[in-house]
């Protein structure tokens, strides 16, 4: 078995996000071209959208050089919100 490096692997991480969000997108864009399906599930549809952002950003931290930086910068507040929950909770651990 071949190793490859931690880079490598979060490359290929951040590729499989890619294709994720691709095939979201694709679903989205099927879905809306009903108008019956946009008029009763409006707010899943954009839940479908949220996701394939969260699939950008992670895919883009993952690429990034400094992983730390990248996560406390994403586009989602979701994800340097949840950073600050648990930087938090480390520092209450630790006292």
């Amino acid at each position: 078995m071949t190793l490859i490096s931690q880079d490598e692997l979060l490359a290929i991480l951040a590729d499989e996000l890619d294709v994720a969000r691709s095939q979201l997108e694709a679903l989205g864009t099927a879905l809306i071209s009903d108008p019956v399906v946009v008029k009763g599930h409006i707010t899943q549809l954009q839940a479908l959208d949220h996701v394939g952002q969260r699939c950008a950003s992670v895919a883009a931290i993952l690429r990034s050089d400094d992983l730390h930086a990248a996560s406390h910068s994403a586009t989602l507040e979701s994800i340097p919100a949840r950073l600050a929950t648990l930087v938090a909770a480390m520092g209450q651990r630790h006292h």
